[in-house]
């Protein structure tokens, strides 16, 4: 391996160490406490201020620290920031050094009404398979998710390994069937008595509803699901692009407007 390459990388690993450990110093302490001056930091994780420095301000980002000026760094109680990208939750839950888990509520084969059917692009009448599971994030509910498969993609398909296993990485591995994208559309709820009760909130809570289609390389659809996320834990993060105008460059662009 060339040595500007292997420098890259051992310094990659070394961010990553470092944002895990970070991780692990966020999770045994409370929302509100702070945390040991940079300097202080910096030493007890061997690292330059700086370096440090970098990643407290990426963990700002994520909403898990607050940096307040003269005063210190402290553990949020802020929501997780979801950005819109075609990701399974355990993988979403892993990147932020979260522990994933599941409790599969309920299964069943079902035959797909006109709705349902509409959804999945099948046949009224046709199996689907229906699965709600509680996920967690180091133990903590964080949203309650339905999702409905077409059968015939899927066949002998097992919902108990939903348990401990990652639907999309059960699915690319076992079916060979590649994930290539997704529609969503997210809209603002309130949570019925049961809901709210499984998701460790008051009646009637806020929650945030996705609704997806996801499709495969090959053009079809396999899944239609529906997430309520608790809205105290999660927001949704959307980058958007101003469209260019007539002569290509953005209205207000000459006069400075924003």
């Amino acid at each position: 391996m060339p040595l500007e390459k292997a420098e890259k990388l051992d310094r990659a690993q070394k961010r990553d160490m470092l944002k895990q450990n970070l991780l692990n110093l966020i999770q045994q302490n409370g929302e509100g406490v702070r945390l040991p001056s940079e300097r202080e930091l910096a030493e007890r994780l061997g690292v330059a201020r700086e370096t440090l420095r970098r990643s407290l301000r990426d963990l700002e980002k994520d909403g898990l620290l607050q940096r307040k000026q003269g005063a210190g760094t402290f553990v949020s109680g802020q929501a997780l920031v979801k950005q819109l990208q075609l990701i399974s939750f355990s993988e979403d839950m892993r990147e932020r050094g979260l522990t994933p888990s599941s409790e599969v509520l309920s299964t069943r084969v079902m035959r797909a009404g006109a709705k349902l059917a509409q959804k999945l692009k099948m046949m009224p009448g046709a199996e689907a398979i229906e699965i709600r599971r509680l996920r967690f994030a180091n133990d903590e509910p964080m949203a309650l998710e339905t999702v409905y498969l077409v059968r015939e993609s899927v066949p002998d398909f097992d919902p108990t390994l939903l348990a401990t296993h990652s639907l999309y990485e059960l699915i690319e591995r076992n079916y060979q069937l590649h994930i290539k994208s997704a529609t969503q559309q997210i809209h603002a709820t309130v949570l019925n008595e049961d809901e709210a009760d499984l998701l460790d909130v008051a009646p009637f809570s806020p929650a945030l509803l996705v609704e997806r289609q996801v499709i495969t390389s090959s053009g079809k659809i396999f899944e239609y699901g529906k997430s309520l996320y608790r809205a105290d834990r999660y927001r949704f993060e959307v980058n958007v692009l101003r469209p260019a105008s007539a002569d290509g460059a953005a209205d207000g662009a000459e006069d400075g407007a924003a």
